[in-house]
């Protein structure tokens, strides 16, 4: 099927929107690997803040990709985008925009996957911080059905020395 020039227009403003919006993000992401390295709270939470307002474009944005293949009849996933690309005379443009946003959502969680490991490993430091301070080794810990450490009730807390 070969689509209007005004269809195809409307489909690269669409992606040229998925684009900026994604890289926003994936600078975003960036700077708060930063901040995790630096070890910045006030930052981060602030940073949490843009983060979450930058995910509701991305997904306000994918949405109106959504419907727009939905009103060409075309199924909402990859294949559909696919399908629109190749049925316009700027296909290879369209195709390079959609490659690059979808390159830029990967990287984004890849960047992400980074950011929630330093978390769990900032995370682990304060715990085991606290357990020391509690008198708890790790020798004194059980496992719960769901596989959880547990601390046994038998601390030996800095307080109690």
């Amino acid at each position: 099927m070969n689509y209007s020039r005004e269809a195809s227009s409307a489909f690269h403003s669409i992606l040229t929107n998925e684009i900026a919006q994604a890289q926003q993000l994936h600078d975003l992401l960036g700077k708060e690997n930063s901040l995790l390295q630096k070890g910045s709270p006030q930052a981060l939470q602030d940073l949490l803040e843009e983060k979450k307002t930058l995910l509701q474009r991305v997904e306000s944005a994918v949405a109106t990709h959504n419907r727009f293949l939905e009103q060409q009849g075309l199924s909402i996933d990859r294949q559909g985008t696919e399908s629109f690309i190749q049925g316009c005379a700027n296909g290879e443009v369209l195709h390079q925009a959609w490659e690059h946003f979808t390159a830029l959502l990967e990287s984004c969680h890849r960047q992400n996957e980074v950011n929630g490991g330093a978390v769990q490993l900032n995370q682990r430091h304060v715990t085991q911080t606290l357990e020391i301070l509690k008198g708890i080794s790790h020798g004194d810990k059980t496992y719960g059905r769901g596989g959880e450490a547990k601390p046994n009730a038998t601390s030996k807390s800095l307080g109690k020395a």
